[in-house]
């Protein structure tokens, strides 16, 4: 009995040590399509909304975003992996729903109320911009944002 449990235990960690060694030594193929990389998350509670735009007139419009994510908060980094686009210009908006309202929550001036980002590291002063949140999505290349709270 003793022996089996032995056995498959070396077999699932000789299957953890093989997808290590293939994530250090195919790195792209890890992370083979768009991935954005959300750093700075405060806490746990909530979600971490991901937008994505590639049109001027539908920038903020949340409904008319090319791809959406919603993942659970959790304190440190989120890795969101894209599905639908994986390569061109485009401006992504990070918040923190840290309600679950299901929308950034502002104030005054546009002035945000939970944590936020946009690509490009641009912080806004008011009502975003979509040309100053532009930035390229190279196929394969992770893109890393901040969160701002």
């Amino acid at each position: 009995i003793y022996n089996i449990k032995y056995i498959k235990m070396g077999y699932s960690i000789k299957k953890l040590i093989l997808f290590f060694l293939f994530i250090i030594i195919f790195p792209k193929i890890a992370i083979a399509h768009g991935t954005i990389i959300v750093k700075g998350i405060e806490h746990n509670e909530g979600y971490i909304d991901v937008k994505i735009y590639d049109k001027k007139e539908h920038f903020l419009e949340e409904q008319k975003a090319i791809e959406f994510i919603r993942k659970k908060a959790s304190k440190g980094d989120a890795i969101i992996p894209l599905s639908k686009i994986h390569e061109g210009l485009i401006a992504i908006v990070v918040y923190h729903d840290e309600n679950n309202d299901k929308k950034l929550n502002t104030g005054l001036f546009w002035r945000p109320k939970e944590g936020f980002a946009f690509s490009n590291n641009y912080v806004p002063k008011g009502k975003p911009s979509f040309k100053k949140s532009i930035i390229k999505l190279d196929h394969g290349k992770p893109i890393t944002i901040k969160l701002n709270y």
